[in-house]
């Protein structure tokens, strides 16, 4: 089987090439602006998504299954958000089109719970039929909710192009460093009045074993993924010995609406949403839907990250 990987030099990229490069009957392809650190057989090409060579080699590849991870989880101070609309939801589109051109049996996507979007009235708990909203001032939620609107198209046009969508909550595991881990990392953990900012989490090891049973077996379909239970904002705090500050959203939104355009934050007030609102994902169809059951809870996911990081993150 020939599987092609993007972002395969990312935290999560790196783990799947390392299994599926000592895989004996899985020729492995991968793509990223640099090579994966692991040491094997398998093929590799430093290309940017948006490059139009990366789509010829696709083709000349034509692989069975994509595995497409490639995606802008945070803005470098480099990179307009019209570029990463670009690598997120414009090049996503171009190799859809090249899988079908090529004959491609499967693709499985990297998307988020941030595609349902951080609103007041979400559900207490997010299921896979509801629909998917990402804010636009957002541009993380909007390229994910764009992105999985571009999918349900091939979908529905091409059938034969078998589909897996994962949208995980925040993925934690050792040394990882994202939006969620900077706020970990404060000296004060700021919440919002009148609401707990319940966090679902998946450890990196269970995310990567969804992603490789989707690629090697015959699952098909949209799966929230996240360990069990909820874990809040205020019990973050605790866990870290640090206080915790409860600010009235409005409150949060004018300091941020100063402080941003001063260069005193690295938030804006459209980001205050990003803890009021945040989208609960129930794990109950993926758990029912794969062989591979999450190992670790939300807490356990979160306990293992504290103690399997070389950052002290605990006052």
């Amino acid at each position: 089987m020939k599987i092609l990987i993007t972002g395969a030099a990312g935290d999560i990229g790196t783990r799947l090439v390392e299994f599926f490069s000592n895989q004996k009957n899985v020729e492995l392809f991968t793509t990223d602006l640099s090579k994966p650190k692991i040491q094997g057989g398998y093929e590799h090409k430093d290309f940017d998504v948006r490059d139009p060579n990366f789509f010829d080699w696709v083709k000349e590849v034509s692989p069975q299954v994509v595995v497409h991870l490639a995606s802008i989880v945070s803005l470098p101070a480099n990179m307009s958000r019209g570029d990463a609309h670009d690598i997120d939801v414009v090049a996503t589109e171009k190799l859809m089109a090249t899988c079908v051109a090529v004959g491609v049996e499967k693709v499985v996507v990297t998307s988020s719970g941030a595609a349902y979007g951080y609103w007041q009235d979400n559900a207490q708990w997010l299921t896979e039929d509801m629909p998917v909203r990402g804010n636009d001032d957002y541009f993380y939620s909007s390229h994910k909710r764009q992105v999985e609107e571009l999918m349900a198209a091939y979908r529905s046009k091409h059938p034969q192009l078998k589909q897996v969508v994962l949208r995980p909550g925040t993925v934690l595991g050792p040394n990882f460093q994202n939006p969620i881990t900077n706020m970990f990392a404060q000296k004060k953990i700021t919440g919002i009045k009148g609401t707990d900012s319940p966090f679902v989490i998946i450890w990196v090891d269970d995310l990567v074993a969804y992603l490789i049973e989707a690629a090697l077996s015959d699952v098909e379909g949209i799966y929230n993924v996240a360990g069990d239970g909820t874990l809040s904002l205020q019990r973050i705090a605790k866990r870290l010995n640090k206080p915790f500050l409860e600010l009235p959203a409005w409150f949060m939104r004018g300091m941020l609406t100063i402080l941003k355009p001063l260069g005193l934050s690295q938030y804006g007030p459209e980001q205050v949403k990003f803890i009021e609102f945040r989208p609960v994902l129930d794990n109950k169809k993926i758990k029912h839907g794969f062989k591979h059951q999450p190992a670790k809870s939300t807490e356990q996911a979160f306990e293992s990250f504290l103690q399997e990081t070389d950052k002290d993150y605990i006052k």
